[in-house]
């Protein structure tokens, strides 16, 4: 397999999980110049790929944004509070 198609096939499996390991990444990209290698690696936390150095590291939270953030934020309540709800939910 060429070069580009283990980076894309890595691209891919990252968008998938969330996360590429920096060991994989590393393997990949290791042939390329600095420059080059930090533009691959900027444009993967582009695409929103977190790029941990284990498993353990990644934060599935990390890009929570929008009504999804405030969802998990207000299931974190104990429902006496209101500052995540619209005020049509507030009744």
């Amino acid at each position: 397999m060429s070069l580009p198609d283990q980076i894309k096939n890595l691209i891919r499996a990252g968008k998938k999980d969330g996360y590429i390991l920096r060991a994989d990444l590393n393997k990949c990209i290791s042939s390329f110049s600095e420059t080059d290698q930090n533009y691959i690696t900027n444009t993967i936390e582009g695409f929103k790929i977190q790029i941990v150095e284990s498993v353990r590291d990644y934060d599935e939270l990390k890009y929570l944004s929008g009504k999804d953030a405030i969802d998990f934020l207000q299931s974190l309540t104990d429902g006496k509070y209101s500052a995540f709800k619209n005020e049509d939910e507030k009744s």
